[in-house]
Parts: C-alpha cells; structure tokens; sequence
C-alpha cells in the first residue's frame, strides 16, 4: 500500500525550512535549492508544492500571518479586556518586533517588501495584504467609535492608515537601532492613547 502524505504538513515543513534559511541568510538570497535541503527532501519533492521562488515565498508569508492572528488572539486572551482599545492594541503590536520571534518575522517582512517592490505577482499579493491588514484596523477603529471610545468626528480609514505607517516606521527604526522594543512599544502606546483621547 503506498504511503500517505500528509500534504498541509508537508507545505508547513517547507515554510518553516523557509523561515530558517532566510534568517540566516536573508530572503533575497533563498533558493529553492537551498529550502529543498533545510526541509530535508529533495528539490523534486518541494517544485510538486512550488513550482517558484514566488509561489513558496507567498504561502510562508501566509504560513506566517497565520500565526501572527494566533499571537493576537493570545495577546486579548492573556489582557483580559475586549475593550477596543485592547483589542486594536493587540492586533498593532503584532505589527511591531517586541519580541525575539517578531524580531526575526519582522526582518524577513521587511525582506519580503523589498522583493515585493521587484515582482508583479508578489506586489499585487503584499498589496491586498496591506488592505486587509488597514480594513481590520479600520474596523476595529469604527467599533470604538461606535463604543464612544475614539472620537466621533475622526477618520476610520486615516486613523488606520497612520497605525500602519507608524508601525512601518517603528519597525525601520528599531532594526536600525533607532529605538528599542520598550521605546518601540511606548510610542505606539502613545499613538493609540492620542487616538482614544487619553
């Protein structure tokens, strides 16, 4: 009887080879070569998941915002409070490398942008990203204003597009060794705290 592959296990296997290589050695420089190796199996076996470089990098970046909505739900669950204001900040930290394992996830997003900048099909896919990731902060922004918690006369979306930018800029700034991850946080807090009129 032949065996049976369990094919879900096999692509996070793969992603998770993926991850590895490119903190090491930066995602401009993975291979398919390389990733088949990591993953321990062979390139033949990883091209019957990805046929390029493109399609794998896409599906680890899902692999990994997979697992950034567990961290966020963690985060709520570990606060306490769905309060909106405890629920946008648990989602914006996510955004930001407050931690070893986002330090690393943090590096490889920004990697992945710059590939992004230089590939059609990865740009139209960091670009629907980016929109979703502003539609919930959106969302959640327009629930505390429901709540009466944010001030009826903002913006939704410009609020949210300002939470992106300066977790975009909080990122770059950190990396460089501009902030560290308390500083990183503590602005962020500050932000939200001018957003929910504290």
């Amino acid at each position: 009887m032949p065996k049976q592959v369990d094919h879900e296990a096999r692509r996070t296997q793969i992603a998770k080879a993926l991850w590895r290589v490119a903190q090491a050695r930066g995602l401009d420089r993975v291979s398919l070569r390389e990733v088949a190796a990591a993953a321990d199996m062979s390139l033949g076996q990883l091209q019957h998941y990805f046929t390029n470089r493109e399609d794998m990098m896409v599906f680890a970046v899902e692999f990994m915002n997979r697992k950034n909505v567990e961290r966020v739900a963690e985060r709520m669950l570990a606060a306490g409070s769905q309060s909106p204001r405890a629920r946008l900040r648990a989602i914006v930290l996510e955004m930001l490398p407050v931690d070893q394992a986002a330090e690393a996830g943090s590096l490889i997003n920004i990697s992945f942008l710059l590939e992004a900048a230089r590939s059609e099909p990865l740009r139209d896919y960091a670009r629907k990203r980016a929109l979703a990731l502003r539609g919930v902060l959106e969302g959640q922004i327009a629930l505390a204003m429901r709540a009466g918690d944010v001030d009826g006369s903002r913006d939704p979306a410009a609020e949210a597009a300002l939470l992106v930018s300066l977790a975009d800029g909080l990122r770059a700034n950190f990396h460089l060794g501009v902030h560290t991850a308390e500083e990183t946080v503590a602005l962020m807090d500050g932000q939200l705290d001018r957003l929910f009129g504290g």
